[in-house]
């Protein structure tokens, strides 16, 4: 399967300090009233995509996440069964995906199909694969938005997404505007449905010319890791080899099942 990414918009936490909500609220002048940190992140993202590239009313809207809203859970379980407090009504309706994925949408000004998505581990390639089968038939462009936030305390996140108590965990919103059509797109992702073994991955990095960068997750394989982690980690690192003009093999992990990301860089 083949994307071209037309633009993107990245923003993580250990490596810009600023104040989202108030950011949101100086510089697009929006209302944040009744969101959490949670959609603030994402509409945060969705405002700098759309700061550098043109968005139709009609493109498809993809958002996927690691482990969800974690703060919010975490705060409706503390109401509920430690204060025996009844949930509030926009605790509630912040709870849902398809929550963040309106505000989402309406800070882009889209309208076409609209989908919240978490699979069990690879949730952004399996994102990758709903988006491309969706498009190949309604021939339209997509935007994917990549999130996830860190909530305290960060112990449970790092159980959930399977990785050492030692490695840092952080925030991160991505985003890229994918189509079918190589027009002045800034680079080309292939990917495909297939689980890899250690050994064939092996193999590809022998065989590639590509930066190769992996997840965390990797344990059993030698080459360049990020030192932090997030589960939609990827996203950021697609975002970060366009920004540098490089050719890239990205590898992911979970359990032994590899995933393999292959971008090339069109500038």
């Amino acid at each position: 399967m083949r994307l071209y990414i037309k633009n993107y918009s990245s923003y993580r936490g250990d490596l810009e300090d600023i104040d989202i909500k108030k950011t949101l609220k100086q510089n697009y002048k929006y209302d944040t009233r009744r969101q959490d940190e949670f959609i603030h992140l994402a509409v945060y993202g969705a405002k700098l995509l759309k700061d550098k590239t043109q968005i139709s009313k009609d493109d498809e809207l993809y958002v996927t996440t690691g482990v969800g809203n974690v703060s919010i859970v975490h705060k409706t379980n503390t109401y509920i069964y430690e204060q025996n407090q009844p949930l509030k009504l926009f605790d509630f309706i912040n709870l849902l995906g398809n929550t963040t994925s309106y505000y989402v949408a309406s800070a882009l000004g889209v309208e076409g199909k609209n989908i919240f998505q978490i699979s069990d581990n690879f949730t952004y390639i399996n994102t990758l694969i709903s988006l491309y089968a969706s498009i190949n038939s309604s021939n339209k462009n997509a935007i994917l938005c990549s999130i996830d936030l860190l909530s305290s305390p960060d112990e449970i996140i790092k159980r959930v997404l399977g990785v050492d108590e030692s490695c840092e965990v952080v925030s991160s919103v991505n985003y890229q505007k994918f189509s079918l059509d190589a027009e002045d797109a800034m680079a080309k992702l292939e990917f495909d449905a297939k689980t890899y073994s250690i050994e064939e991955v092996k193999e590809m990095i022998l065989n590639t010319d590509a930066q190769v960068q992996l997840s965390p997750r990797c344990i059993k394989l030698d080459a360049q890791k990020d030192g932090v982690f997030f589960e939609t980690m990827a996203s950021y690192a697609i975002n970060n080899s366009i920004k540098r003009s490089k050719n890239m093999l990205y590898v992911d992990c979970f359990e032994d099942k590899y995933k393999i990301l292959k971008l090339e860089s069109l500038r």
